[in-house]
């Protein structure tokens, strides 16, 4: 799994994932949310556009962090486009919990 981070301003990061979201790259993973909500934002995007699989790990984690940002009274929000990735949090119901914006 490949990583990038963005900051389009000082109060939003966009992470962006690419490749496997499973169980093997869930310390990673949780280490990218991690590193972006310690340099104070209060909305984190993570992009999941190149993700071409999910596990019910990564949803796990999804769920985790989105309890973890709200308690420090951040947000979080996904990308994700239609496909596999998107249709496995459309079934889950994560897209419920966590807003679902396409990609621009």
């Amino acid at each position: 799994m490949e990583i990038t981070q963005n900051c389009p301003n000082p109060e939003e990061t966009i992470v962006a994932f690419s490749g496997r979201l499973d169980f093997t790259a869930r310390k990673t993973f949780q280490g990218a949310i991690q590193e972006a909500r310690v340099e104070g934002t209060h909305h984190i995007i993570l992009d999941l556009t190149d993700v071409t699989f999910i596990d019910c790990s990564a949803l796990g984690i999804l769920v985790q962090a989105k309890e973890d940002l709200g308690q420090a009274q951040a947000t979080l929000s996904l990308i994700a486009t239609p496909g596999r990735v998107l249709n496995v949090l459309r079934l889950s119901n994560l897209d419920k919990m966590i807003p679902i914006i396409s990609p621009t």
